[in-house]
């Protein structure tokens, strides 16, 4: 009698929606190659890196017959220190042969995907110019990227001169989901300071609540603004300023001649 060869199995079509510093998941068919059919069958996690953090540790797919194949999913999570780029995933799969004994098949390794981390939020401004001596309100369009709801969040906007804030310089909304937008308006003022032609960043940061109730700060987001010249005509107060000091010297250097 020919002794059977060693049981194995695959795993195929294998998709990744890992991201640095959240949750995603591998999912893939897993093929029992044969030579018999499997009962049991549990696709398991079996890495030791430890930059990846199994949510679950193994997915259940039931019975295979020997060349029959069925989906599996197994969410993990990547830690915020890890590198993105492919990386080599080592999976086993258990099973009980016909005597109901447990085996396991751990020769399995799958390439997948890590995606870059993201920010937890997106900012956009529709317009980023102010006039000079100007006060204005800038609309600023949030979008939630966290992969999950955020409650309570409050935005605060930070400038510094020849920027200002003024009396509307935090927006609040009660949730927003993931992916969600919202549109917040601040109020923002340029000082006597502000050059026409230049740029000033402006800054934003956020406060909320994540799904467990714990309060989390983002991190800072830069925004530019440019400084227009006043529609209003007239030349801004630095260049008066320089004007009349440069008129001022030159009449005191012509009276001090003619004495």
């Amino acid at each position: 009698m020919t002794p059977l060869s060693e049981q194995t199995f695959a795993l195929e079509d294998i998709e990744s929606t890992l991201r640095v510093g959240e949750d995603g998941e591998i999912t893939g068919t897993v093929v029992n190659t044969g030579p018999v059919p499997v009962d049991n069958v549990v696709v398991q996690y079996a890495g030791t890196s430890q930059s990846i953090i199994p949510i679950e540790q193994s997915a259940a797919v039931g019975s295979l017959d020997s060349g029959e194949s069925t989906e599996f999913a197994l969410p993990l999570s990547i830690g915020g220190e890890a590198e993105a780029g492919l990386r080599t995933v080592d999976f086993a799969v258990q099973y009980r042969n016909d005597d109901g004994e447990a085996r396991a098949y751990s020769d399995v390794a799958v390439n997948a995907e890590v995606a870059p981390e993201r920010d937890g939020f997106s900012v956009a401004i529709a317009n980023q110019t102010i006039e000079a001596g100007e006060t204005r309100a800038v609309e600023v369009t949030v979008t939630n990227n966290l992969g999950e709801p955020a409650s309570d969040l409050e935005a605060r906007l930070f400038a510094n001169d020849p920027l200002e804030t003024g009396d509307t310089d935090t927006g609040y909304v009660q949730s927003l989901e993931a992916g969600e937008s919202t549109t917040m308006t601040f109020e923002l003022t340029t000082t006597g300071s502000a050059t026409p032609g230049s740029t000033y960043p402006i800054s934003l940061d956020f406060r909320y609540d994540d799904v467990d109730g714990d309060s989390q700060l983002s991190d800072t987001y830069r925004a530019p603004i440019d400084v227009t010249a006043s529609e209003g005509g007239g030349l801004p107060l630095p260049i008066i300023f320089v004007a009349v000091l440069v008129v001022g010297t030159g009449g005191l250097v012509l009276y001090r001649r003619r004495q």
